[in-house]
């Protein structure tokens, strides 16, 4: 019984002693060291997702604008979602806004929830806004945008 219970005490040690990304890694990648293929950019283009949870619009949008990060990657955009589902996630969409310098665009209620706004990261200018009740898609959006961009930029 006493070397039972210190087998089971010594195995238990050992598991505790390993790394914990190799226990949970897969054997082929234990003591990898993965790196991510993405290169570190300064976007050109914001695209901001305002979500509820109960809204069923939002709802509809999450798996477009998820998708949308395909369509992405030859674009410098970044996808930004604020949630505003319940008050830490609203704390959460208040603090990404200052640090984006997203003022402008914080209403402070729920009247833009629904709606992908796609601004110049520069300036800050609102170059489109897709809502998801209406009649194009949030592919032209995004086209849309990038277009404008690069005009603004060729009038400059």
């Amino acid at each position: 019984m006493k070397m039972i219970v210190l087998t089971v005490m010594a195995t238990l040690a050992s598991l505790t002693l390993a790394p914990a990304q190799e226990r949970g890694a897969p054997q082929e990648m234990r003591g990898a060291r993965p790196k991510v293929d993405a290169r570190v950019a300064t976007p050109r283009l914001l695209a901001v997702r305002i979500h509820h949870d109960m809204c069923p619009y939002c709802k509809k949008l999450r798996p477009q604008f998820e998708g949308l990060s395909a369509s992405v990657v030859d674009a410098s955009v970044l996808l930004v979602t604020l949630d505003l589902s319940t008050p830490a996630a609203q704390q959460q969409a208040a603090l990404m806004v200052g640090a984006l310098g997203l003022d402008s665009l914080w209403t402070g209620d729920l009247s833009r929830i629904g709606t992908v706004t796609f601004l110049d990261m520069k300036s800050k200018k609102m170059l489109v806004e897709y809502r998801a009740a209406g009649d194009i898609t949030l592919e032209t959006c995004l086209r849309t945008a990038i277009r404008k961009q690069q005009q603004d930029e060729a009038g400059s």
